[in-house]
């Protein structure tokens, strides 16, 4: 959009309609994750959203694509990835074994930020050959997806033998998960915690990047800079599973914002771009293990019935504030100026860092091996 109209404003429309889909559509595609055959449902996904991208490529081809098409594609787009992602999650405990559910979910988190480090530097790269190859790439990517669920041989639920309820009981069903989620005390906790957390660290890949705009850095600097974020998370991905053996739930998620306290308190004294890029990548290193530890042990806890529906509480309910770490340091670092800014954003870690010390519901954390049949476990979960 940027580069056909110039626009910021429009390019931003078209940003928001990608993303809002994740907080509008969640608690409706977690219904979706349970009733249908979830199998189905994500290869249904990939295939519509082989369409939109294709829909760019005709456009381009026999002229320019509308702003109308460009916002729809994105919109559903987004609304896609988000039915398919709580999908997947839902399958995931018929994929794996329980014991190996929460190495699952960080070798997900490995691909994420591997895909975070190579897409930006390949979508550019095939943007400026022609503008039609990184639609070309995306359509091709939901073809191999396509092939990859389907030829998965595994069930991705369990088979009830009871029958559909009416979609008339649909809203009902969202309740259902929202009240397992608050039947539990380490999960309700926890979502609370990254629902804070999500915008801090949304607000802190912006503050870096006017952080060394304001150094007078250089596109290609900044390219490396946020290379270096990604491959943190990468790194940190690739170690989950032996930081998950060493340090205990607990530890796991009250380090992730402490680190953060002493990632922003650096950035008030590193300005070199490439450093900078160094200490971020420390704050995303712990973040795999962490949503390792959290979804995996949920994943493995949850009854199958409602796989799909608490994916979509925990999604929903951290991804609601997203937008306020971005909106927050715009404002700051305009009207108050960096180092305000900077020391705001360590006040907010400093403040999600006590209150993870000091809540007692993450000391009670859910073994991933606990069964969700037993009655001990069906009782809390009830």
């Amino acid at each position: 959009m940027l580069a056909l109209t110039n626009s910021p404003s429009k390019a931003g429309i078209v940003g928001l309609a990608k993303w809002l889909p994740l907080a509008v559509f969640s608690l409706p595609a977690g219904v979706l994750a349970d009733r249908l055959n979830r199998k189905h449902l994500m290869i249904a996904c990939d295939l519509v959203r082989l369409l939109g991208a294709a829909s760019i490529v005709v456009a381009l081809a026999f002229g320019r694509p509308s702003f109308a098409q460009l916002v729809a594609v994105a919109f559903i787009d987004g609304g896609l990835f988000a039915t398919a992602h709580i999908a997947e999650r839902g399958a995931l405990r018929q994929v794996v074994a329980r014991e190996q559910l929460q190495d699952a979910v960080a070798r997900n988190e490995g691909r994420s930020y591997a895909a975070a480090l190579i897409g930006p530097s390949l979508g550019g790269l095939l943007f400026a050959i022609t503008r039609t190859l990184p639609f070309v790439a995306d359509a091709a990517s939901f073809l191999c997806s396509t092939t990859a669920v389907a030829a998965t041989r595994s069930d991705f639920q369990v088979h009830s033998e009871q029958p559909p309820r009416p979609w008339r009981e649909m809203r009902s069903e969202m309740l259902e998960g929202l009240r397992w989620m608050r039947d539990q005390p380490f999960y309700r906790m926890t979502s609370v915690l990254f629902a804070f957390g999500n915008p801090l660290f949304t607000g802190l890949f912006l503050l870096t990047l006017l952080l060394a705009h304001r150094g007078h850095a250089s596109s290609s600097e900044i390219g490396v800079m946020f290379t270096i974020m990604a491959a943190g998370g990468l790194v940190g991905a690739l170690l989950a599973g032996r930081l998950r053996r060493a340090i205990s739930a607990r530890g796991l998620i009250i380090a992730g914002p402490w680190l953060a306290v002493g990632v922003l308190l650096a950035l008030l004294v590193v300005h070199n771009p490439l450093l900078m890029g160094v200490v971020v990548a420390c704050a995303e290193f712990m973040a795999p293990a962490t949503n390792a530890v959290v979804a995996g042990s949920r994943i493995a806890l949850a009854p199958d019935a409602l796989q799909g529906r608490i994916q979509a509480v925990a999604t929903t309910s951290s991804m609601s504030l997203v937008w306020l770490g971005p909106l927050a340091v715009g404002f700051g670092f305009e009207r108050l100026g960096a180092s305000a800014t900077t020391l705001a954003a360590a006040g907010w870690a400093l403040c999600l860092a006590a209150a993870a010390t000091a809540a007692p519901s993450i000391r009670h954390h859910v073994p991933v091996d606990a069964d969700p049949d037993t009655d001990a476990v069906g009782a809390q979960a009830r």
